[in-house]
């Protein structure tokens, strides 16, 4: 072994420890430092990937619980305008049976008053067939006598109480 003078010693261990050391290293990194760097890489991507994975789940269940949100309130307005239709359509009904029953009362009226004309038309038929019975009675009564202006009277007065005893029919 040989040594060499200065800063410097040289020695075959030195070199046998240089040696293993490149050796090992380079047997290390061939075959456990590429493999954990892959490996490390590779969890990197894996760890970056799942981040990712749960951040788009999270949008899209942020976007699935807008979109039923918007749902629910789209159902609560529908719900509100059937309520509302509903109600406009029982109105309408109800306006309609409201005015067909108005239509049936003034038909009614009109019928009413119609033969309430037709029976005072009668009635003043009648009325004047019993006046003119009256005035022929009275006419006859008259006749069957000469009177005086006091007997005209009381002939009058009996014709009339008579008319009021018997009905007129």
């Amino acid at each position: 072994m040989r040594t060499v003078a200065g800063i410097f010693e040289f020695n075959l261990s030195l070199l046998f420890s240089i040696i293993t050391f490149a050796v090992l290293f380079f047997i290390l990194y061939r075959f456990f430092f590429k493999k954990v760097h892959d490996f490390m890489v590779q969890r990197e991507n894996e760890v970056r990937s799942d981040i990712e994975s749960a951040a788009e789940s999270r949008r899209q269940a942020e976007e699935t619980l807008d979109r039923y949100n918007q749902r629910i309130t789209d159902v609560e307005s529908e719900g509100r305008e059937i309520i509302r239709q509903a109600r406009d359509n029982a109105k309408d009904q109800a306006q309609g049976i409201i005015d067909r029953a108005n239509d049936k009362a003034r038909e009614l009226i009109e019928h009413s008053q119609e033969q309430i004309r037709r029976e005072r038309f009668d009635a003043r038929k009648r009325l004047r067939e019993e006046v003119g019975d009256l005035a022929v009675l009275a006419a006859g009564r008259i006749m069957e006598k000469e009177i005086s202006a006091d007997d005209h009277e009381d002939i009058i007065n009996r014709v009339i109480e008579e008319a009021d005893e018997r009905p007129w029919s």
